[in-house]
């Protein structure tokens, strides 16, 4: 096994007890098979790793942090749905050129997300986070008026490194680098983007967006 892939195994232990109570799901909906979405991948916590480090990653002696899990949701839904990336990418600066890689053919990334009180959330989220702070590969601090902030740690950005440098990553490496250079905006600013797509704005609580 690679050794950035071992550094992403995840335990039993980054698991929380009862994530659906953690999460505000009522006892009497919660189902055995939907435990599952709570569970922290391998694959959504390199994804998210990073994601983190291309919004955090800075110049020497600079801090630069991805403000708030608002904003960390809707780029991560944008990363993971190609069509609604080049449709907001388009519609916010980009060329077609720009956008020639993105196939919006391609299957979302990863498990779908669901439509939650400011669009697009993952409920496993909390795990994943969870996971990569509590590993040191990211650090979290509180900020005024955004909530947390994240950014990878030096052993974080090294594993990304590693990550990028593999070929099966790359396709996510050029959604990144278009993400960071057009959409690096607040989390109310994204969510006001993807409220212009029919398919967020008309889909309802809990309704897995496609």
């Amino acid at each position: 096994m690679p050794v950035y892939m071992a550094e992403l195994m995840t335990s039993n232990d980054d698991i929380p007890s009862n994530p659906e109570a953690e999460a505000g799901v009522p006892a009497g909906a919660r189902r055995p098979a939907a435990v599952e979405r709570f569970r922290p991948s391998r694959e959504a916590e390199a994804r998210l790793l990073l994601l983190i480090d291309a919004f955090s990653r800075t110049g020497k002696d600079q801090v630069r942090y991805l403000q708030g899990r608002v904003k960390l949701a809707k780029l991560d839904f944008l990363l993971r749905y190609p069509r609604h990336l080049r449709r907001v990418l388009l519609a916010h600066g980009a060329t077609s050129q720009q956008v020639d890689n993105i196939d919006p053919g391609d299957a979302p990334l990863d498990a779908r997300m669901m439509r939650y009180r400011y669009g697009p959330w993952d409920p496993s989220y909390y795990a994943v986070l969870g996971s990569l702070i509590g590993r040191g590969l990211v650090e979290v601090t509180p900020l005024p008026g955004t909530g947390f902030g994240y950014r990878t740690s030096a052993i974080g950005a090294q594993l990304a490194s590693e990550l990028l440098a593999d070929e099966s990553f790359h396709h996510i490496h050029d959604r990144l680098k278009l993400l960071r250079r057009y959409l690096d905006k607040s989390g109310t600013t994204l969510k006001n983007y993807l409220y212009e797509l029919p398919e967020i704005a008309d889909a309802t609580w809990h309704e897995d967006l496609k």
